[in-house]
């Protein structure tokens, strides 16, 4: 007596439809891990600007209130500062200053706007700096 089976190829269906998800499971991992490098990058980029405009707000203060004894003065125009550390290359920070006198006391404000650029990011950041007058 001899048995003879039908075989209807019921793996083949199985091992295309795993490789067909594999691929996909595949795609999705090297589409975050792309959208986690850009991500990452921006949030340097940022970083960077925040610490440029903080530079520039304490450069601009300490040539408001010099160590010379010199009277503050918020006419004297402040230059853009372009950093040229390694970790700040592509950085630049640009200040501009006004001053309030109330009651007699000499209040400065000196706004600084921190930019970086590298390849196609950019961000900037900006930062406000109160300051009494002596």
């Amino acid at each position: 007596m001899s048995c003879s089976f039908r075989q209807t190829g019921f793996s083949l269906p199985v091992a295309i439809f795993i490789l067909v998800i594999m691929a996909l499971i595949g795609t999705a991992l090297v589409s975050l891990t792309q959208s986690s490098h850009q991500s990452l990058s921006q949030e340097v980029i940022s970083t960077r600007a925040f610490y440029a405009a903080e530079s520039g707000a304490q450069i601009a203060l300490g040539q408001l209130f010099s160590l010379n004894g010199a009277a503050a003065n918020c006419a004297t125009p402040y230059p853009a500062v372009n950093f040229t550390a390694t970790a700040m290359d592509g950085c630049s920070a640009s200040v501009s200053c006004t001053s309030n006198t109330i009651n007699s006391k000499t209040y400065y404000t000196l706004t600084s706007t921190g930019t970086c650029r590298f390849a196609t990011l950019s961000a900037t950041r900006q930062i406000e700096l109160m300051a009494k007058g002596p």
